[in-house]
């Protein structure tokens, strides 16, 4: 018998954690936190992922934490959990996908696309996430993974962070599709669609399917679609270039979000003809040459020691080269090194998903602040990287599984009514239930 549970993530945009159990295995899918990382002071003296486990951020599954990090009691851990064999599937290196795994065991084996596991280790060595006790496992996505009785099917996919997936979960006796983040408007539309053509010949008895773009609308996108227009992949990176043509003599700040590796790329050759020097701080100039070790970087000098002399390296630039040419540089900036900023009192400031990510970050409205009295324009740039409410809405129609669970929103039920009005078979699940096809 195969049954399938929700840990987390029904009512919040990530943290989602879902369960596919049988008799000999089971599988988890991502193992992120809705809080983002952020736990209050006060944790009551339980340790952090204690505190995680008891107010329902982590699930309370048996052999998954190591003893050093927290005590095992049955109130928190059910007296039923068996010792199965259990893997993890992380669909994308998101905080609220992957934001768990530092708590995890040595044995607990998690597995991640080749690209997602080079960008972890690349991210550690910056400072940007922490080494883990667990077992990281790459995969391509030409195979499958056998955990016990459970066959997990990755597909490449299309979400702001490179190297992303969808997962096709196959028993004896169900075929689950967990769609990961996913966006048509991003540069690989065609990967999701692919994956979506498979799962209509698939035949899936489930499809959980996330649901972001319900999350922040009064009114339904659905119904006054010309309110919601918002920046794709392509348009975004052509209106930077359009902002570039008619200001040369300004400079240009940059603040993107750092997971994005293939966007960074694209502005800097955007920078590039338009006869701009992109000016990198040294720990995003090394991700990027992770991913394409054969170009050639400029570092802002101030980011790097006096001893950092990078293969990878074409030019060190100063913060008074900068004011003395502004024009001829572009200046990536993150929120960290904000402090840089206090030399300029001039410019244009494109936020393109960099951290703070919006105004629900008490630290946007204070970035913002700083910008308006160094007099440097604040342009939010960003692109989505999920799905709009049409294009959620025609996947699961393409799909066309025995039911679509809306869930990775904080309006399920108005995610559902969409669903169902597409005469598609839904409900809205439960935690502490377990499921049977």
């Amino acid at each position: 018998m195969t049954t399938y549970q929700f840990w987390s993530g029904l009512k919040t945009i990530g943290g989602n954690i879902v369960e596919i159990r049988t008799d000999k295995a089971r599988v988890l899918c991502d193992f992120g936190l809705s809080v983002a990382g952020q736990l209050p002071e006060d944790t009551k003296g339980l340790s952090e992922a204690e505190y995680l486990i008891q107010t329902g951020n982590l699930p309370a599954i048996k052999n998954l934490y190591s003893r050093e990090i927290i005590k095992e009691s049955k109130k928190t851990f059910p007296s039923t959990d068996l010792n199965l064999e259990t893997s993890i599937f992380i669909s994308h290196l998101h905080l609220d996908h992957m934001g768990g795994l530092r708590y995890l065991d040595k044995d607990v084996k998690v597995y991640l696309s080749e690209e997602a596991y080079k960008l972890y280790n690349e991210l550690v060595k910056i400072n940007e996430e922490v080494t883990v006790d667990c077992q990281l496992i790459p995969f391509s996505y030409n195979q499958s993974i056998t955990v016990g009785d459970i066959i997990v099917s990755p597909k490449h996919s299309d979400h702001d962070s490179i190297g992303c997936s969808a997962f096709f979960i196959e028993t004896a006796s169900l075929k689950l599709l967990h769609s990961g983040d996913f966006r048509l408007s991003g540069k690989y539309p065609e990967r999701v669609l692919k994956w979506v053509e498979e799962a209509r010949d698939w035949d899936a008895d489930v499809l959980l399917i996330e649901g972001t773009s319900f999350s922040f609308r009064e009114e339904n996108e659905l119904e006054q679609p010309e309110k919601y227009k918002t920046f794709t992949e392509n348009t975004l990176l052509n209106e930077i270039k359009d902002l570039m043509a008619m200001n040369t003599a300004e400079l240009f700040f940059y603040n993107p979000y750092v997971r994005n590796v293939e966007r960074m790329f694209d502005v800097n050759t955007i920078v590039k003809n338009h006869n701009r020097t992109m000016v990198w701080e040294a720990s995003y100039a090394q991700i990027l040459h992770a991913f394409y070790p054969n170009e050639k970087w400029t570092i802002l000098k101030e980011t790097s020691s006096q001893e950092d002399d990078f293969d990878y390296l074409e030019n060190k630039i100063s913060l008074q080269q900068l004011i003395q040419n502004p024009g001829a540089y572009v200046l990536q900036n993150s929120f960290k090194n904000l402090q840089f900023l206090d030399y300029f009192n001039s410019g244009y400031y494109l936020h393109s998903n960099g951290e703070p990510l919006g105004d629900y970050d008490p630290r946007y409205a204070q970035l913002k602040g700083f910008l308006e009295n160094q007099a440097i324009e604040f342009i939010a740039l960003g692109a989505s990287g999920h799905a709009t409410q049409e294009n959620l809405l025609k996947v699961a129609q393409l799909i066309n599984a025995k039911n679509t669970v809306p869930w990775h929103t904080f309006n399920p039920e108005t995610f559902y009514e969409a669903i169902k009005k597409r005469n598609l078979g839904s409900f809205i699940p439960e935690y502490n239930k377990e499921y049977i096809i």
